[in-house]
């Protein structure tokens, strides 16, 4: 069991990859109180990445790799992972009262079914290159992991980062990819999601339009759309989001500056 670190701080993620004495027909990943998927890597290799988000417990957890096969004795390894807690900041934000429909949970359930129903069926081979690029340049606003607090009520963290922009602003996808939505969406406005294999997800939020399909294959750089205010949002902005395998985790450590 490779692990690329033993210790994260909340928001961060691990890279695992298992090789097997024998091509194993399951390896069962387990961690932080889940299950995760993992990745072929050849005929005795498995990868997968494993993502923590400010809801995860500080503290040690264990990783256990459990992998079986055909007519094989079944074997488990276990490895310490420590997650690092963070002191993330609080923030009020106060929308246009012309947004309050957004603000319901049917509007939130209808957005998720539509991420989750696009995001079913992922690549399994890594296809983006180590760092990503920042999608845009400018100031960021709001950092992830931010509890955001909107007309007084609790709505959860922040789930990336807000980066501000003179509206048309060329977005850019951080890595090589395949887009899986592109489209509007009731919170995040006109939105792509970009699957660069393993899991591994980045968002861009916001923009005034969108300029790529769904099943569509974009480079690293490739103009996704322009930078708006469109859905929940208080102003231009991109919001630049990068979950693993569903878990929202940051990503500014993933981008290159």
């Amino acid at each position: 069991m490779d692990l690329s670190r033993a210790s994260v701080r909340q928001g961060e993620a691990l890279r695992l990859f298992v090789r097997t004495s024998a091509p194993a027909s399951r390896v069962d990943i387990r961690f932080a109180g889940r299950r995760w998927p993992a990745y072929r890597a050849g005929e005795s290799g498995w990868r997968t990445v494993l993502g923590t988000d400010p809801n995860t417990p500080p503290g040690r957890h264990t990783l256990t790799v459990a992998v079986s096969g055909v007519g094989q004795v079944s074997l488990t390894a276990r490895r310490t992972v420590t997650v690092v807690r963070v002191a993330f900041p609080r923030r009020e934000i106060a929308f246009d009262p012309a947004l309050a429909p957004l603000l319901t949970p049917e509007a939130a359930e209808r957005e998720r079914r539509r991420v989750v129903e696009a995001l079913r069926v992922l690549h399994p081979s890594q296809l983006w290159a180590d760092p990503l690029t920042l999608p845009i340049e400018g100031k960021v606003t709001s950092r992830y992991g931010v509890l955001s607090i909107y007309q007084k009520q609790v709505r959860g963290f922040h789930g990336g980062v807000d980066i501000q922009a003179p509206p048309g602003t060329p977005v850019r996808a951080a890595g090589r990819g395949i887009v899986r939505l592109a489209e509007p969406l009731p919170l995040s406005g006109h939105a792509v999601l970009v699957d660069h294999g393993l899991g591994v997800v980045t968002s861009y939020l916001h923009m005034s339009e969108v300029g790529v399909r769904a099943g569509q294959k974009v480079g690293r750089g490739e103009i996704l759309g322009r930078v708006g205010s469109t859905g929940l949002s208080t102003g231009p902005h991109l919001h630049w989001g990068l979950r693993v395998n569903g878990t929202k985790v940051d990503p500014m450590p993933w981008a290159t500056r």
